[in-house]
């Protein structure tokens, strides 16, 4: 990250780990810590490292699931996260499940590209307008 961002827009994760909302969650990825912790208008920061590292894994395994739908579609396309670490939310505040859904797919479409990419310990549903994944 730059050194010219003031230090008070960073968010120090309880790793020690001093994060801009805009930074990537993974290297080379498309979710950005703001997808992780961003929900209406508020941010939430997690005060279990354990927490930290379940929004790291999801990330990870939702940047999976982005390749599998979006490997035909423009670099701006994908998976978007609309709610998923929310601490007084009890399905979502752990960081092991998220809301999302795809920035140019129905969700129905992206439904049916994933579903037999999902693990027998994940859950993917669609859910009103979203779909919602958890890990385990």
């Amino acid at each position: 990250m730059s050194k010219h961002i003031a230090p008070s827009h960073f968010y120090c994760l309880p790793s020690g780990l001093k994060v801009h909302p805009c930074r990537l969650i993974l290297k080379d990825g498309t979710l950005m810590w703001k997808h992780a912790l961003l929900y209406l208008n508020h941010y939430s920061i997690p005060s279990e490292e354990a927490h930290e590292q379940h929004i790291v894994k999801t990330a990870q395994r939702l940047e999976e699931l982005n390749s599998w739908v979006s490997n035909e579609c423009d670099e701006t396309e994908f998976l978007t996260p609309s709610a998923w670490y929310v601490p007084d939310n009890t399905e979502l505040s752990e960081g092991i499940a998220t809301y999302f859904t795809h920035s140019s797919i129905k969700n129905e479409s992206v439904y049916d590209l994933l579903k037999s990419h999902v693990h027998s310990h994940e859950i993917l549903e669609i859910r009103n307008q979203h779909l919602f994944f958890q890990r385990c």
